[in-house]
């Protein structure tokens, strides 16, 4: 019988050192990572690797790289940049009535972040994200991610 109450104590005590071991660990990991403010955003169309719109924090511009594609049932061009209300509106691929949505996103300089404001998804998850200052935003099934950059400079090897 004592056998088995101490065997359950080990138990207990290993348990409790493991989640004090991981929540340590995310407690470190977020106080260290990102902690840098962002030198730039990054929104990103579907699988591209090259982003369709840059947020510049330091010079304070947004600059468009190109056009989506559009269907013949929308008259205007996407992305669509508003320097006065700061947003960025992209056409997502989640289609609600084969009509597909559109995603705002927008930006502050000052607090060199980043927020996705609407959306249509089926949980509404991106819209639900926040403001981000250097995590990276993903809205799915919209095929649209923000990535951020900490310095001009990139590090390679």
């Amino acid at each position: 019988m004592k056998k088995v109450n101490n065997q359950k104590r080990r138990d207990i005590i290993l348990i409790g050192l493991l989640f004090i071991l991981l929540g340590g660990t995310f407690v470190l990991f977020n106080m260290l990572a990102f902690k840098d403010d962002a030198a730039m955003a990054h929104v990103y169309y579907g699988n591209s690797t090259d982003p369709i719109v840059s947020i510049d924090f330091t010079k304070q511009t947004v600059e468009k790289f190109y056009d989506q594609e559009v269907p013949s049932t929308f008259t205007s061009t996407f992305p669509m940049i508003d320097e006065n209300q700061q947003t960025i509106t992209l056409l997502g691929d989640y289609t609600i009535n084969g009509v597909r949505q559109i995603v705002v996103i927008q930006y502050n300089f000052e607090r060199r972040s980043v927020q996705i404001i609407q959306e249509e998804s089926p949980n509404n998850i991106c819209s639900r994200e926040g403001e981000s200052t250097g995590w990276p935003l993903i809205c799915l099934p919209n095929r649209i991610r923000v990535e951020f950059v900490t310095n001009q400079g990139d590090f390679t090897v």
